[in-house]
């Protein structure tokens, strides 16, 4: 009634529950400009990783590691995205906000590393990596992949 709340409106069954309830009008302004940061532009997917998901066997994935790549990641795909996001952000917002984003999304992009593996170039807008740690397993297994052995094939 206040005009102040966002609503999720119970989708498939679901309650309905207040997705967002600003504190005043201007900072719902700055959440729905938030709220169209994440989702405007378009993601650079062009870059190269190191390695690739081929197949499983034996309930293991096996690999194809490329020489010549940008990224030492396996594959995450949130990288472009959320670095579309940020640099969005980085004009629309004040400086503490936005690096208190970088600081979340940079958490976000370290949550499978043992050794932090991102870092944030604030300079060129984009994670880089800070050390050659590889993603680990699940929150089960701490072993890293991917494992020696599970590379089947090396591409020029």
């Amino acid at each position: 009634m206040d005009g102040l709340k966002v609503m999720s409106y119970g989708e498939r069954g679901n309650p309905d529950e207040i997705y967002y309830e600003a504190k005043d009008e201007e900072d719902l302004h700055w959440w729905q400009l938030d709220t169209i940061c994440y989702f405007v532009g378009k993601d650079d997917k062009s870059k190269i990783w190191r390695w690739y998901r081929d197949h499983v066997e034996n309930d293991q994935w096996y690999y194809i590691e490329h020489r010549n790549y940008d990224y030492n990641a396996i594959d995450d795909a949130r990288l472009p995205r959320f670095e579309r996001y940020l640099r969005n952000l980085k004009y629309a917002f004040p400086s503490d906000y936005f690096k208190k984003k970088v600081e979340k999304y940079t958490g976000l992009m370290n949550r499978w590393y043992l050794i932090p593996h991102w870092g944030y170039d604030y300079e060129n807008l984009c994670f880089i990596e800070i050390s050659d740690s590889k993603e680990y397993q699940s929150d089960f297994d701490k072993s890293e992949e991917p494992k020696p052995e599970t590379i089947i094939k090396v591409i020029d």
